[in-house]
């Protein structure tokens, strides 16, 4: 079949459509291309071309496959892909200067693959915000408790499995009640705001903080030792006792509380290290508060 008959043949679809169209021989071959509106992609530039010589192995063999599904089981197929421009060359030449979540659907037509291109990336990016919003404390911006407990689950296992070390702190403003009475629940909201601010400030990459209680925090510490997880529960106590918040009726001095747990051999579970740490956190309190608190 000529070229011409090809662009007959397929005329009206890739001239009906928003979506990015190829049409395909089974061994990835590009007879024929519409762009839609993707400013990434010249149609000129890749037709007559394999998905190969376009694509990096992993998304060629991917489109591949998906088309030779297609013709095998004659129904339309569909997988998500992902154009970055550091790994598509030719499609960064082409106008792709930022990464793309593409909807890839093949389906059968005679001897050819029609594959749809279609960007989701704006889908995407909003899928990540509801989650990002649904995991988060609006009040601090830190993660909640719903986040904490998978990621707790799933370090503590890795650190099980490949014995690993990883501790945990919790960590309490003390005499919170007291601050709003004395100042404002406005005061109280800023103090949290701070201390999240704060912490962010020194924490690692890889610890992740979430908010546990109404005045309580969770910092879980990969690859941490229990004496490097005392270390760290002292600095977020001495970076809280220094801590000066203005406000309207003067500056607000606060301080923490802290208890540390470490992970505690293979039967042990993120239950029983927040469990730990909180029995720890009790007795710096008792003993006088803006104490750390570990284990023997």
């Amino acid at each position: 079949m000529s070229d011409k008959q090809i662009h007959a043949r397929y005329e009206a679809l890739l001239s009906a459509t928003a979506d990015a169209v190829m049409v395909l021989e089974p061994t990835g071959l590009i007879m024929a291309c519409s762009t839609g509106v993707a400013t990434w992609l010249d149609s000129d530039a890749v037709t007559g071309r394999k998905l190969e010589d376009i694509f990096p192995a992993d998304l060629s063999g991917d489109i591949i496959a998906a088309s030779v599904k297609a013709v095998d089981k004659q129904k339309v197929v569909k997988i998500d892909l992902q154009f970055r421009p550091e790994h598509v060359p030719v499609l960064r030449e082409q106008g792709l200067n930022e990464t793309k979540w593409i909807e890839l659907r093949c389906f059968a037509a005679d001897n050819e693959v029609v594959a749809v291109f279609r960007d989701i990336s704006a889908k995407r990016r909003l899928e990540r915000q509801v989650t990002s919003q649904a995991q988060r404390d609006p009040l601090t911006g830190a993660y909640n408790r719903r986040a904490l407990r998978p990621v707790l689950e799933q370090a503590v296992a890795q650190a099980q499995r490949y014995d690993w070390v990883c501790s945990l702190m919790v960590i309490d403003v003390d005499q919170f009640s007291d601050l709003n009475e004395n100042y404002s629940w406005d005061c109280g909201d800023q103090v949290l705001q701070q201390l999240v601010t704060s912490i962010h400030g020194m924490k690692r990459t890889s610890d992740f903080l979430a908010r546990y209680g109404d005045d309580q925090f969770v910092m879980f510490m990969p690859e941490t030792n229990h004496e490097q997880g005392m270390a760290a529960g002292h600095r977020v106590r001495r970076l809280m006792e220094e801590m000066e918040i203005p406000y309207a009726a003067g500056d607000v001095r606060f301080t923490v509380s802290v208890g540390v747990a470490g992970l505690n051999g293979p039967d042990d579970d993120p239950d029983n290290m927040l469990r730990r740490a909180n029995e720890n956190l009790f007795i710096a309190k008792q003993s006088g508060y803006n104490r750390v608190e570990g284990e023997e």
